[in-house]
């Protein structure tokens, strides 16, 4: 064989080898670009399927698990004040509770402040120049790579995904781009999420006074007498109502009824264990109620006759107004313990002729049912 031929060859197999490779490289690229294809389906699928915030991210994270190799996770997001960052999720970190910093503090902190993406690809480096945490404060500081993306929403940087693996550059520029793509995904899920947790307490409140409104208080009774027939619990149950309101609205007119109604929203709940057990609501009109779990009957009298004392000394804004008004309220308290077993109808309806009888029997004063029992 002539040198010429072999060089020939050689130079033949050497394009063949140069073709090989570069179909395979295609070949590696079309089967990341319908990975990530196919990862964006199933986000966008997922963000349609739920409104429940924390079954969506859980669900996406494990999709984006398949196409990016990271160990841990976690999800900031501000708060309505925007002066905290709140950890809404997370994966694979040693803590026991959800953790806050403020904007700025941390690598989380400065991305959100920022408004900039963070693509680490040696974390040794970064804890050696900065001794700062990419997660959480106190974090156990080891080797890897790290992603954080901001999620941005209206053209404002709502939160922080950030996701870190073991490896040292274990997290291409190709990995921060597609996360960058998926942010945007994620953050209309978020909105998504949010805006129906907001519209669903909206449809529980009562527009003028935030307290829950008369549907919702069927619900809860409902639910509290459920639950009292299986664990055996006490349960009572205050119906309260205003003394002569047609008075102060024929006399100062419905505005002013109105700001009595939110003012005594206000006091009711500050009688209540209403951030933990207790739950205050608009019965109707001039009318409000106090579910109480695991009270007893005789615990929500003192409760109810306290409420009665507040109010009646309580400088409301009418009283500054209109100097020598009184207002005063009116309360029926009927409860359930021991044996007792009545339909949550019933238990309503003895609450509601104790308030009445405190009305018949001169108003400003508490009565309590008899009996709860059929």
């Amino acid at each position: 064989m002539s040198d010429e031929l072999k060089a020939r060859i050689d130079r033949i197999e050497q394009e063949l080898e140069e073709a090989r490779a570069q179909i395979e490289g295609l070949g590696t690229s079309l089967e990341k670009s319908n990975n990530q294809v196919f990862t964006f389906y199933n986000i966008s699928k997922t963000i349609a399927s739920t409104n429940d915030f924390h079954e969506m991210i859980h669900v996406i994270m494990g999709i984006l698990r398949k196409s990016i190799p990271f160990d841990r996770v976690s999800l900031y997001l501000a708060d309505e004040s925007r002066q905290k960052l709140l950890l809404t999720y997370f994966s694979g970190l040693e803590i026991t509770d959800k953790a806050s910093i403020g904007i700025g503090e941390g690598l989380p902190g400065r991305i959100v402040e920022n408004g900039e993406h963070s693509h680490i690809h040696d974390l040794s480096l970064f804890y050696e120049t900065l001794n700062d945490f990419i997660h959480v404060p106190g974090e156990e500081k080891r080797d890897g790579a790290y992603i954080g993306v901001a999620l941005k929403s209206r053209n404002t940087t709502v939160g922080v995904i950030g996701i870190d693996c073991r490896e040292k550059q274990g997290l291409s520029v190709d990995d921060m781009d597609f996360m960058a793509l998926t942010s945007h995904q994620i953050s209309i899920g978020i909105e998504k999420a949010s805006l129906f947790v907001k519209t669903e307490q909206l449809s529980q409140l009562d527009g003028l006074t935030g307290l829950y409104n008369h549907r919702v208080f069927k619900e809860k009774l409902e639910q509290e007498v459920s639950k009292r027939s299986r664990t055996g619990k006490p349960l009572s149950l205050i119906m309260l109502d205003i003394d002569h309101f047609k008075k102060f609205n024929d006399n100062f007119g419905h505005q002013e009824g109105d700001a009595i109604l939110k003012e005594l929203a206000v006091v009711i709940r500050g009688q209540c264990r209403h951030a933990t057990m207790d739950a205050c609501f608009r019965y109707g009109g001039e009318e409000f109620s106090v579910i109480l779990p695991e009270q007893e009957l005789g615990i929500a009298l003192k409760v109810a006759d306290r409420m009665r004392r507040i109010v009646e000394n309580h400088p409301f804004r009418i009283k500054e107004k209109h100097p020598g008004t009184d207002l005063t309220v009116s309360l029926g308290v009927a409860g359930l313990s021991g044996t007792d077993d009545v339909k949550p109808e019933e238990l309503l309806k003895k609450a509601d002729e104790a308030l009445y009888a405190s009305k018949r029997n001169g108003r400003n004063r508490v009565t309590a049912s008899p009996t709860t029992a059929s």
